[in-house]
């Protein structure tokens, strides 16, 4: 008995020591990658690219042709009725090539966001973490996790925004 005793004694006192040391332990959350993509310059970028003369026309046929298999699909469901079998065939064979028309261009736009995207994220992934650094030493943090595995994450400890701002200003 006053062995089980001297047991539960060690594990409360234990247990009380390393509630301590959690309590002075400082944690912090980051989304780095969302960092680096609100700040002025991911933001010029991005926007450069979008204004850009080959993404635009990328778009306007991306809509185009969106437009126009909007316009096939309700004159087959008006007059598809109407239409023998050879008709049919050859009208879903249209829709086909547009759908595939469609399908390449919006690949086209997705691979150019993809790839301004990864430009900024290595152009200014150095940048992130010194601004990531100074925030540790200041706030004299003891972890940074990415926010994305935290289950919960407190707006107060989360030095998303504080990385944007030091990014931001450091220019």
């Amino acid at each position: 008995m006053l062995k089980n005793v001297k047991i539960v004694a060690i594990l409360l006192a234990g247990m009380t020591l390393s509630g301590a040391a959690l309590a002075q332990t400082k944690v912090a959350v980051l989304n780095l990658q969302a960092a680096i993509m609100s700040t002025d310059a991911a933001k010029t970028k991005v926007n450069s690219l979008k204004t850009s003369s080959e993404y635009s026309k990328l778009q306007s046929s991306a809509e185009s042709i969106r437009a126009e298999l909007q316009k096939m699909a309700e004159d087959a469901k008006k007059n598809s009725v109407t239409w023998s079998d050879e008709q049919k065939t050859e009208y879903q064979r249209k829709m086909n090539f547009q759908r595939s028309d469609f399908e390449t261009t919006v690949k086209k736009l997705r691979a150019m966001e993809a790839q301004v995207g990864q430009e900024i994220q290595a152009s200014m992934g150095p940048k992130a973490r010194d601004a990531l650094d100074a925030l540790i030493k200041e706030q004299k943090l003891d972890v940074v996790l990415d926010s994305n595995t935290a289950y919960y994450v407190s707006p107060s400890v989360d030095l998303t925004e504080a990385v944007v701002k030091r990014m931001n200003a450091a220019k």
